[in-house]
């Protein structure tokens, strides 16, 4: 495996497609997009939005050409960017069919390219989760209990290189800002995190390291220091930060809430920072909340600030999963949320107030149209970090 990687700088990657999607896609200024993987059981689409205004209206649906498995993990990312200054390449994870669907826009014409298959990955139980690091892919299969490791090629098109087994089904994985660690959760019951050095041989595993509940969903503080963990659980809302050494290793976690102090949302599998990184907001997945909260870093800590309940017309959202700033500047404007329903799933949208409450926006949520499943979405242009 000499070689095997040879990463470039995470944080440039973003900011390129950050530019990428803005030329290709016209996604600059009022208009962001939001692509969803609707994850349906059987035949998979995918949907995209667009915001105007304060409407996120839907423009098109396609299918994946894979099947999903109508749910699975919610702190599991099931899309992600890659591309070059002259592509973009969108990838979505189709767990049913435990393949990885890929899409490519040139000149604002998006194509799809094909599915790719790794024959040691399943992700069949609870999802498959995707991140991008450099012009690699790198993919969580929940079944197979394995990450596999993908060359983006400059057509989009993907060959697998690796594979490296973990020792628990991933229910949450992210890449530091950096580019030099990838850092992942195991989830409710397993109660354990990771950390993965990228080096030009692979993976190198440093931990498992204990967390206090099943931590799950994360994100990363821009400076690649701290990976912050919402906990699938079944008690109010409780995250856990962890220092991230130079080494890739992690420190010793600092454990917030599970004992209504940060609110009493129930469930917290999914946690987003905002661009400025002055709040942190948690996807009560169980209860259909988001909860705000205010995030230092020196010294670290997190305050509550308010929850917001999501409406539910006619009673269809059952649980509510990703989310999202829907604006790359300022504090993001916006959050975006997956909302998983039956007969349809939903994208909601509610306004980040100047003290980083929310309010969910009139004419939210917004339907997909689609069936039962949606746990993961993409927005562009997406976050610096």
């Amino acid at each position: 495996m000499k070689n095997l990687f040879k990463f470039v700088i995470a944080a440039a990657l973003v900011a390129a497609l950050a530019v990428i999607w803005s030329a290709n896609l016209q996604a600059r200024g009022k208009h962001p997009e939001v692509v969803t993987n609707n994850d349906l059981k059987g035949t998979n689409t995918v949907s995209f939005f667009k915001f105007n205004g304060t409407t996120l209206t839907l423009q098109q649906t396609a299918a994946s050409g894979g099947k999903g498995i109508g749910g699975g993990f919610p702190g599991l990312n099931r899309m992600a960017l890659g591309g070059t200054s002259a592509v973009l390449c969108g990838f979505v994870s189709d767990a049913g069919s435990s393949d990885i669907a890929v899409f490519k826009v040139i000149n604002k014409v998006v194509t799809k390219v094909g599915n790719f298959t790794d024959p040691q990955g399943s992700g069949k139980t609870q999802g498959i989760g995707l991140a991008v690091v450099g012009n690699f892919l790198l993919a969580a299969y929940t079944t197979s209990k394995n990450i596999g490791a993908w060359q983006i090629q400059s057509d989009c098109t993907l060959t697998l290189l690796a594979n490296f087994k973990t020792p628990h089904a991933v229910a949450g994985m992210r890449v530091t800002p950096n580019g030099k660690t990838l850092i992942v959760g195991y989830g409710s019951g397993v109660n354990k995190v990771d950390s993965f050095s990228l080096a030009p041989t692979g993976l190198t595993e440093h931990g498992p390291y204990p967390a206090t509940s099943g931590a799950s969903g994360i994100d990363i503080t821009q400076d690649s220091a701290y990976a912050i963990f919402g906990d699938t659980t079944s008690s109010k809302t409780e995250v856990e930060i962890y220092p991230i050494h130079a080494n890739g290793t992690l420190g010793k976690r600092t454990h917030f809430g599970g004992n209504g102090t940060l609110g009493a949302g129930v469930g917290s599998s999914n946690v987003w920072l905002s661009v400025d990184e002055k709040f942190l907001f948690a996807s009560n997945n169980s209860s259909k909340q988001v909860t705000s909260l205010g995030f230092t870093e020196k010294p670290l800590g997190l305050s509550y600030i308010n929850i917001t309940t999501v409406h539910n017309p006619s009673n269809q959202i059952t649980s509510v999963a990703q989310v999202g700033t829907l604006f790359a500047t300022g504090n993001g404007q916006y959050i975006v949320l997956a909302e998983d329903g039956s007969p349809n799933s939903f994208v909601a949208v509610l306004r980040i107030n100047a003290d980083g409450s929310t309010t969910e926006i009139s004419g939210s949520p917004f339907s997909n149209g689609q069936g039962r499943g949606l746990q993961s979405f993409l927005i562009g242009p997406p976050r610096p970090f």
